[in-house]
């Protein structure tokens, strides 16, 4: 997003999280990075987190979060990690460099807080929903009715107090409309092509050139109830067909979880699964381009549509995406980019898997209107809103 926004002639500045340690670039992109606890080595091992993930350390998992982190804290706890740091840093940016107009992007939903903290004095403020924050959210719900109201309260005053509101899918734009009257705008997840200068030179794991391989980006298991086993019992079922599971292999590439861990084994051995772990994102990329096919895990929940689809549709390769009635599925379909089948049905899955290595799937794929979801065009969107957010700002 900000590569283009300062195509266009914007200055922008990022306030980020320190966590996972600086870039070599920060100082030339404008990264201010803010110091978060998430990180610190005594508190991961109290909590019993385990190590940061890093890149390229193999097949990652990671433990879940403890009800600590996810049922004490509202709206999570990012709020006494991170907010603390990256407010403060906020203002002195502001208060250093003529600010325009400060944009929060969350999750964490407490990201939105650095702005509300502001005040009257603010430039002009654009609250950005990547998702839902009580309308569908990744995180499970609060156990007493006081956090619930608090969280609730926190969600009003953001969307009310910002001067624009911006949001990844329509149906997260259309909540926001409809319970709080704003002028909410849908501003899509994109591609950003300048990313291929990197992916041409990257170096590749060893991967099995006699099969068919199908390639999955992120982690399998994750919030909203996305459920791999679905997928796992169908490879198993091809696996007993000789001329389907001698040809197809899933390639993971990501971090995974214990609970997937036991049934990915039996998989692994029989080369049904190869897992890669965590990648830098230009590999990640290069993989994807590799594929005979791409894999997409969703929910039931109908707001649901990832950056990582972007980057499918940008690799022109067909999609399976295990998803029914959500942006996912309609994004694939309007698209015409792949199959979709509903995530819990093992019969449909295993169907769309086998088409990929008869070439059914391929034949199929006849893609069309990538544009919106692949940049300068979200920029561009954004771009609007901002100088709308600013026009508002100053008139107020």
């Amino acid at each position: 997003m900000a590569r283009h926004l300062r195509a266009a002639g914007h200055h922008v500045t990022f306030v980020a999280s320190d966590a996972f340690g600086s870039s070599a670039d920060d100082e030339e992109a404008s990264v201010v990075r803010a110091h978060d606890l998430k990180s610190s080595g005594i508190l991961r091992k109290v909590l019993r987190r385990g190590p940061m993930p890093t890149r390229g350390q193999g097949a990652a998992t990671e433990r879940a979060p403890s009800s600590l982190l996810t049922k004490v804290f509202v709206p999570d706890a990012h709020v006494v990690s991170w907010l603390p740091a990256a407010a403060l840093a906020v203002r002195r940016t502001v208060t250093r460099e003529e600010i325009d107009c400060v944009v929060t992007t969350g999750p964490p939903d407490s990201a939105h807080l650095a702005g509300l903290v502001l005040g009257s004095s603010r430039p002009a403020w654009l609250a950005d929903f990547r998702d839902g924050w009580l309308f569908e959210p990744l995180r499970e719900p609060f156990p007493t009715g006081l956090q619930k109201r608090l969280d609730a309260t926190l969600e009003r005053r953001v969307t009310l107090a910002a001067d624009a509101i911006t949001a990844a899918t329509e149906p997260i734009a259309a909540d926001l409309r409809r319970r709080y009257g704003v002028g909410a705008v849908t501003v899509s997840n994109g591609y950003d092509p300048s990313i291929g200068e990197e992916v041409v030179t990257v170096s590749l794991p060893a991967l099995p050139t006699d099969r068919h391989l199908i390639i999955h980006t992120g982690a399998l298991s994750g919030p909203r109830g996305r459920d791999p086993r679905p997928l796992f019992a169908a490879l198993q079922r091809l696996g007993d067909e000789p001329s389907i599971g001698s040809q197809l292999t899933l390639v993971q590439v990501g971090p995974t979880f214990p609970a997937d861990e036991r049934l990915l084994g039996p998989l692994r051995e029989k080369g049904l699964v190869l897992t890669l772990g965590v990648v830098p994102h230009a590999s990640a990329i290069a993989l994807q381009r590799r594929a005979s096919a791409l894999l997409l895990i969703t929910s039931g929940d109908v707001s649901q549509s990832t950056g990582k689809l972007a980057e499918y549709l940008a690799a022109r390769k067909p999609i399976i995406a295990l998803a029914a009635g959500n942006e996912a599925a309609r994004i694939v379909q309007e698209t015409r980019t792949g199959v979709t089948v509903p995530p819990g049905d093992v019969d449909a899955i295993a169907a769309a898997l086998r088409s990929a290595v008869t070439g059914e799937l391929a034949r199929a794929y006849a893609p069309r209107g990538l544009e919106r979801y692949t940049y300068p065009g979200p920029a561009e969107a954004m771009a609007a809103v901002i100088e709308e957010a600013i026009a508002r700002r100053a008139t107020a």
